[in-house]
């Protein structure tokens, strides 16, 4: 009997790939750098797909890939995968949605007091023999007593409410649907949007990319926050206007901007954000956790292994 062949389109950490192997799959791992044509290139013989998101998974590779059972999704967002096609076409979406919170989370903290503590720029003015900038430009901010809006309370929100209330934060969060069991839990107050936009001196985002949330984050809600905000966004680049905060941070109405995503990525080396003090930038790293990516390779191996073997995966998209 021929092996399953599963396409892995970017690396995944090796005790997947083991699972993987260990159950009879030859697993295709694509070169660095590789695009949707190589992926077409591979769509006959491929029997499952593992994508990180950086390669688009397409209509036209899934009706070219006639074999094709299931794509996993190493992480929780879908944005990058034609989800309509995969439904009309029978094929199984699934992805690791307990798998990374904890990461995305720390992640989301150390961003924030990266820019209130002007981290980046005082380890700069050290290398650089600047000491005695830390009498000016570098001084920080406090976030003890701050008011932090949350937007997205679904496991990477309510990880990053936990983790920040014992810096004695007042957390404020807007969702799809209300969360009274983690208002108690947490001590965290339910707002309207643009309510929390307005009264937040913080602002993290941790939604998904949809096509109700592009943009959401426009140059009119930002025109609406307090002067000064800090905003930290570990979700979908394109959940925020990118011109628009750029002008605001060029503005001061935006005082720091914490990027571990962005509108295109990689991201332009001669983006105005590349140049800006008042930002810290990280390349989609936030899952990027050693344990983190042990467990998304895993359980997102196993996905594709019971669909594979006829069973239906234990967290489904599209099923």
């Amino acid at each position: 009997m021929t092996a399953h062949k599963v396409i892995v389109t970017e690396p995944i950490h090796q005790a997947g790939v083991e699972l993987l192997e260990r159950n009879g799959v030859e697993v295709v791992q694509l070169p660095p750098g590789s695009d949707e044509e190589t992926l077409q290139a591979e769509a006959p013989r491929a029997a499952a797909l593992i994508t990180r998101g950086g390669v688009k998974v397409t209509r036209g590779f899934m009706e070219s890939a006639p074999l094709l059972k299931a794509v996993g999704v190493h992480g929780i967002g879908c944005d990058h995968v034609d989800l309509e096609a995969a439904s009309e076409l029978g094929k199984v979406v699934l992805n690791t949605p307990f798998a990374l919170s904890e990461s995305v989370a720390e992640m989301a903290v150390a961003l924030l007091f990266a820019l209130s503590r002007r981290v980046v720029s005082a380890d700069k003015a050290v290398r650089a023999g600047e000491w005695h900038r830390k009498y000016g430009d570098l001084r920080g901010i406090e976030v003890m007593g701050k008011t932090m809006g949350i937007v997205g309370l679904g496991k990477i929100g309510a990880a990053t409410a936990k983790r920040l209330k014992s810096f004695g934060v007042k957390l404020l969060y807007n969702s799809r649907t209300r969360k009274p069991e983690l208002e108690e839990e947490i001590g965290i107050e339910y707002a309207p949007l643009d309510d929390l936009i307005e009264r937040s001196d913080i602002i993290s985002l941790s939604l998904p990319y949809t096509r109700e949330t592009h943009h959401l984050i426009d140059a009119k809600r930002i025109a609406a926050m307090k002067d000064g905000v800090y905003i930290v966004n570990t979700a979908r680049g394109r959940i925020i206007d990118q011109t628009a905060l750029v002008e605001a941070l060029r503005s001061g109405k935006v005082a720091a901007a914490g990027l571990d995503v962005f509108e295109e990525e990689p991201l332009d080396p001669g983006s105005p954000l590349a140049s800006m003090d008042n930002v810290v930038l990280t390349p989609h790293l936030a899952a990027s956790s050693e344990e983190a990516m042990e467990r998304m390779a895993v359980q997102v191996a196993e996905g594709v292994l019971k669909v594979l073997n006829g069973e239906a995966p234990d967290y489904p998209v599209i099923n």
